[in-house]
């Protein structure tokens, strides 16, 4: 069987040593970093299958650290998640818009923790075959289900496909997948840099889903 490799990246040794110790203790093969330079050092000579990363981080914080992954196309494809103790929903929208996967906050539950890393890792497999056996197109409210959940099954299913948004103020949104990776976002037709951490705060409205 596989060892995974994840990498840790955080400022605070306490942190670093505790989830060090838990991740190997699922079997993982860790590499850790104390800021968001030495990080991004460690990801090009010893590409890991997953990043764990603070926001707040010296030198390089974790949303450059996140950004200058995604801008390397050999590592693009590396799960990202953000562990930070910033729980605005403005950095959450900016984490998920630089190229995260997944944004927790701390204090984070070691299960809950555990069970993500896993399902990206470990049960990758099993969870796209779960996905596939999902209806093809399914439709829902953005209260109950968010963007961010729907991506996330999405990036866990490694699925291709498409998100349509209807706001209760009557623009439409579009977000396009490729193998589980955003391609283009557009709103009422159009899409810019900025149009996708705009279609992130949409929380009402509703959404019609559709994978491949």
């Amino acid at each position: 069987m596989k060892t995974y490799t994840v990498l840790v990246a955080d400022d605070e040794p306490n942190i670093v040593t505790i989830l060090s110790y838990e991740l190997r203790k699922e079997g993982y093969a860790v590499l850790t970093a104390n800021d968001g330079q030495q990080a991004l050092d460690l990801a090009k000579s010893q590409p890991p299958d997953l990043i764990i990363a603070d926001v707040m981080m010296p030198v390089m914080d974790g949303f450059d650290l996140c950004r200058r992954v995604k801008e390397i196309p050999a590592l693009r494809a590396i799960p990202f998640i953000f562990l930070t103790a910033k729980t605005g929903q403005e950095e959450q929208i900016y984490g998920y818009a630089v190229g995260a996967q997944k944004y927790l906050t701390k204090p984070t539950k070691r299960e809950q923790l555990l069970k993500i890393v896993n399902l990206r890792l470990k049960a990758a497999e099993q969870a796209r075959a779960l996905f596939a056996k999902k209806a093809r197109k399914f439709d829902g409210d953005l209260a109950v289900i968010s963007i961010f959940s729907l991506l996330d099954m999405y990036h866990i299913g490694g699925w291709t496909g498409s998100i349509e948004l209807r706001h209760p103020d009557g623009r439409s949104g579009r977000i396009e997948i490729r193998n589980a990776e955003i391609s283009t976002c557009s709103i009422d037709g159009a899409g810019d840099a900025g149009t996708f951490p705009q279609l992130l705060t949409w929380n009402q409205g509703t959404f019609s889903a559709i994978h491949e």
